[in-house]
């Protein structure tokens, strides 16, 4: 337990950085917590309501609601606990390769202080459920459990599909070494996994899943430029960008991480609608791979057991410097008492709005969501799923609080109520008056969340 100290220190210390700046945020989180609620009183994915993902992480959602007793921070901070049990797995994994302390302990740290761990872990979005799974499955599999780390991988799939790399990785390196036996082992238990999880909701409602996973998220355009997500990976963490491309000239050393860095690659260039929170995927395995990188550079190039360390550690205190000081309290909302507050004094019936707040105001304050639409995703507009003219003369015939970005620079002379495409402006700005308007720091112009009261 002694040599476990240092890492048990760096784990609490990203705990209490965690846990002191607990809040809601704008964040597809709200949408899961409207969905664990749901669940939780009866309802059906697919079924009663829509769900764009497979089904697991909905009930894993929903188990985490009934843990955290409805507490939507508590809620929030369970994404921070599966963080650390997935270093903690890391350092077990990389220790069982290499028997080094120093390594698995390293390891775990370019894990945990990785400016992507730190800036995505704010939000539960399932993520880290997945690489939760994902790295069980590994460890599994460096132990010659096969069976179940087939099941493992294939909840890490089911929890998060854009974690396809990770099972054609595992395919990928028992086809190649032609270990039939093994694969046949993993594809059992993957496949068992895949069935029990899913044929509950092709029986119950086999349209809406097919229309909900693949008329959806396979075919959305492209919200954020590739170019600029890579840009901030090199950037932001850039010692995991030279692993990954280390991991592809070092094929031949450890095939395994070969194929982890070609499929994530691969995905990150076909999949078209790609956002930084996915390239998750590929952390834990970046990590792991730490140990090859290191041997090799100490190896070939003679360079001396501490350098490399000692740039990790640099590159993670900037990582924790640059996250403290500029993006902690990204997407955070402000006075969210005083929002709850005047909801439920105005006691509307309907609250109707932008999907990364609303979903779970509507939850916070038991109130109803105007015309049963709880996602407001402006993709569903653009596809002609919800008319935006519809449900904005609903709302102004309603007793509803519209909730909407705004944007607020008075030193540039902009004011900007509603920049969403989900409403019809002119008429809200006609026939609502704003109720509260609060300050939040969030990604693009938005500098504002502005409540409206048509009634």
């Amino acid at each position: 337990m002694i040599r476990l100290i240092p890492l048990f220190s760096f784990l609490l210390i990203f705990f209490v950085v965690k846990v002191t700046n607990l809040g809601i945020r704008l964040s597809d989180t709200n949408i899961y917590f409207n969905i664990a609620y749901q669940i939780i009183h009866g309802k059906i994915l697919y079924k009663d309501f829509f769900f764009s993902n497979f089904p697991l992480f909905g009930y894993i959602s929903s188990f985490y609601y009934f843990i955290t007793g409805g507490n939507i921070n508590l809620f929030y901070l369970t994404s921070t606990i599966e963080v650390i049990i997935v270093t903690f797995i890391i350092y077990v994994t990389t220790y069982h390769s290499t028997k080094s302390n120093f390594i698995s302990t390293l390891s775990s740290l370019l894990y945990i202080f990785s400016f992507i761990v730190l800036s995505t872990s704010d939000h539960q979005t399932g993520v880290f459920t997945a690489s939760l799974f994902a790295v069980l499955g590994f460890l599994l599999f460096q132990r010659n459990k096969f069976f179940i780390s087939g099941v493992f991988i294939a909840l890490a799939l089911l929890t998060k599909a854009y974690f396809i790399s990770i099972p054609l990785s595992f395919f990928t390196i028992l086809l190649v070494n032609k270990n039939w036996k093994k694969l046949f082992q993993f594809g059992i238990g993957f496949s068992i996994a895949l069935a029990i999880i899913l044929i509950p909701s092709l029986i119950i409602a086999p349209k809406q899943f097919f229309h909900d996973i693949f008329g959806f998220s396979l075919i959305r355009p492209a919200g954020i430029s590739k170019i600029e997500v890579g840009w901030f990976f090199i950037t932001k963490d850039f010692a995991l960008f030279v692993l990954l491309i280390f991991n592809l000239l070092n094929f031949k050393k450890n095939k395994f991480f070969a194929a982890i860095s070609f499929w994530g690659l691969a995905f990150f260039f076909y999949y078209q609608d790609i956002y930084y929170l996915y390239l998750n995927f590929i952390i834990p395995f970046l990590c792991l791979s730490l140990y090859e990188f290191f041997e090799f550079s100490k190896n070939k190039f003679g360079i001396q057991k501490l350098v490399i360390p000692t740039i990790v550690f640099i590159f993670l205190t900037f990582n924790l410097y640059t996250y403290i000081s500029s993006y902690k309290n990204l997407q955070k909302v402000n006075d969210v008492n005083k929002i709850l507050a005047v909801i439920k004094k105005e006691k509307p019936e309907f609250l109707y709005g932008v999907n990364d707040i609303t979903p779970a105001l509507l939850i916070l304050t038991r109130t109803s969501p105007l015309d049963n639409i709880r996602d407001a995703h402006e993709y569903f507009f653009t596809k002609g799923l919800y008319d935006k003219e519809v449900l904005t003369n609903d709302a102004i015939s309603s007793k509803t609080i519209v909730i909407a970005h705004g944007a607020n620079y008075p030193e540039a002379n902009v004011k900007q109520d509603i920049l969403d495409g989900i409403f019809n402006k002119e008429k809200i700005y006609q026939a609502c008056k704003v109720l509260l308007s609060v300050p939040v720091q969030a990604e693009g112009i938005a500098n504002r969340i502005n409540f409206f009261k048509c009634y």
